[in-house]
């Protein structure tokens, strides 16, 4: 996308021309896929497979008591596995709004728009979350016309100069800003999304919502264990990754610190060091 934007808008005036690139979406996506593979081996399934002292079980854990965890096993049946220490990383997924009609259509959540092999010619996009602007811009860039729904204002929890800042950058690549609107009625009909919103009927050939993520944590069965969830259902922890349960640590989106990779990467070394008797903290004021 960002390729797309400097062919678009040469920066160099005269001497190179710009012009209108043709995008292969289907092609982008193959080579993003294997990209994403190629990354998956090398920082995660290569290092894991190849560590005797690792042993890695494929299933769907929930705690047990505060000292074990029982596995559902992809293969069939159960195994326990007993731990001295434990650390939860399981992220977040998309978080709907209860729009009414919106659950019976097929919307895109974030993970969608990013599998898709089109690119749609209109594209709503309910929330002004950092996903959301990230992958509005994304297909702007690529040739949608996209209208942002957003229920306040952008960033609208950061300094107002911020988004002030990005409102005005993406209405000047002619993305559609719509502050303080919400959708209240979602229809899908013969191929084309309707949505009745505070600022009239909106139509377009494809919806990404991304209002926010939900902690993966429900299923867990926490309370076992002695962990301590947040009304959102976040993990509760310290600045040194611990929960409620000194023997059980948690990091990412799954806990209640913000959501975002390189606040998760920094949990998981601190939270490491810490399982592993060393005294790290994680400081988000600096």
């Amino acid at each position: 996308a960002h390729i797309a934007h400097l062919r678009r808008e040469s920066p160099f005036d005269g001497g190179i021309a710009a012009t209108v690139p043709t995008i292969d979406r289907s092609k982008l996506l193959a080579q993003q896929q294997a990209r994403v593979d190629e990354l998956r081996h090398a920082k995660y399934e290569g290092i894991l497979g190849g560590n005797p002292a690792i042993t890695v079980v494929h299933g769907e854990a929930r705690f047990k008591d505060d000292q074990s965890l029982t596995v559902r096993l992809n293969e069939g049946g159960e195994r326990v596995v007993m731990f001295d220490r434990c650390l939860v990383a399981t992220g977040a997924s998309p978080a709907v709004p209860p729009i009414p009609g919106l659950k019976e259509s097929p919307y895109w959540t974030s993970t969608e728009a990013l599998a898709s092999d089109t690119i749609p010619e209109r594209l709503a996009v309910i929330g002004s979350s950092v996903v959301a602007l990230e992958l509005a811009q994304a297909f702007a860039r690529l040739g949608s016309k996209v209208t942002v729904l957003a229920r306040n204002t952008l960033f609208f929890r950061e300094d107002p100069a911020i988004g002030e800042a990005v409102t005005a950058a993406f209405r000047a690549e002619g993305i559609e800003v719509l502050e303080h609107t919400q959708a209240s009625q979602v229809a899908h009909m013969d191929g084309e999304f309707v949505l009745t919103t505070t600022h009239g009927e909106l139509r377009a050939d494809k919806l990404l919502v991304a209002t926010g993520r939900t902690p993966n944590t429900r299923s867990l069965a926490l309370d076992a264990a002695g962990v301590t969830v947040n009304a959102q259902g976040a993990i509760a922890i310290d600045q040194g990754m611990r929960t409620s349960n000194p023997n059980i640590y948690a990091a990412g989106d799954c806990t209640d610190q913000p959501q975002f990779v390189y606040v998760a990467a920094a949990a998981g070394t601190r939270a490491a060091i810490n399982m592993t008797g060393g005294d790290a903290a994680l400081d988000l004021t600096a």
